[in-house]
């Protein structure tokens, strides 16, 4: 958390208030939120006085561009958050590492209680550099994410994002048919598929009717279909209805307004409870370290 759902539902919310305001100063009470930065002070300079010309997403990053042709970038790590205020007195949240105030008011906030987050500013390569994109983005048909990775070479590793790249579903499935490991491995390995973490690599191999641990390269076409349309439509619903909000309501939007689409979790944290298809226990794994939740029925 947050995946690429919630990410997508803090960008759409920002570029409504962000575009065209100005970032008039910077406050960084932890300096490990801007670590990639020699210092606090320099990563102050690079964006206070900037407009924000855009904000954008790749993956479970986003990023903002500025109008000296830089790129702000913030990736929410496990437990980031970016939140709105009217104003310095409006109560700050605990864990408040970075503090931007805007013109002609407000303020925007970044809270990482668990700091695995980051925020760094990007240059844009000169016009004579290269970037040397991720293999499988080559096959990208189109969307915004091939002009994002070239501009933020930060984020040229990056694989194929299922909403800002448009790919067709015979380069999925070859993509994922030439990998050796787990299905669930390849859906969340961030070089191969931008922005799928535990809880949506779960749901979109329930709607699929895959095993978790089920061989990529063992795939049929029809099976790499389905996997790729249970991934485009979970990912849909999941934007709709604002990312998932767990228990330990973590996610909120930049208003503080929880994600519902854990309501509509079909196997994800439903250890023991009935499998929406065919009734049986919902089953808990533990696979790379982390919970997998699945059907061994609908799944098999």
């Amino acid at each position: 958390m947050p995946e690429l759902p919630e990410v997508e539902t803090v960008r759409a919310s920002l570029a409504r208030d962000l575009v065209g305001r100005r970032i008039r100063a910077v406050a960084v009470s932890n300096g490990r939120a801007v670590r990639r930065h020699a210092s606090a002070r320099e990563f102050r300079g690079r964006v206070e006085g900037r407009v924000i010309r855009s904000v954008e997403r790749l993956g479970k990053y986003l990023v903002m561009a500025l109008d000296n042709g830089d790129h702000l970038v913030v990736h929410l790590g496990m437990s980031g958050r970016l939140l709105r205020a009217k104003g310095p007195k409006e109560p700050r949240a605990k864990h408040t590492h970075v503090v931007f105030t805007l013109s002609p008011a407000g303020e925007l906030r970044y809270v990482d209680p668990r700091t695995f987050g980051e925020l760094f500013v990007s240059s844009p390569p000169g016009e004579d550099v290269e970037v040397a994109v991720a293999p499988v983005s080559r096959l990208v048909m189109g969307g915004d994410g091939m002009s994002l990775r070239r501009r933020v070479p930060e984020l040229a590793h990056l694989g194929i994002d299922p909403l800002a790249d448009q790919v067709a579903w015979d380069r999925f499935g070859a993509i994922v048919r030439s990998r050796s490991g787990a299905l669930k491995a390849v859906l969340t390995d961030q070089d191969i598929v931008a922005g799928l973490g535990n809880i949506y690599a779960d749901e979109i191999l329930f709607t699929a009717g895959l095993r978790f641990d089920r061989p990529a390269a063992s795939l049929t076409t029809i099976e790499a279909r389905r996997l790729f349309r249970a991934m485009i439509e979970t990912l849909a619903d999941a934007v709709k209805a604002g990312g998932s909000t767990l228990e330990d309501e973590q996610f909120v939007d930049p208003d503080g307004n929880p994600g519902t689409y854990q309501e509509s979790h079909q196997v994800y944290g439903r250890e023991g409870k009935p499998c929406p298809q065919c009734r049986r226990p919902i089953e808990r794994a533990v696979f790379h370290g982390r919970a997998t939740f699945w059907c061994p029925a609908c799944q098999a």
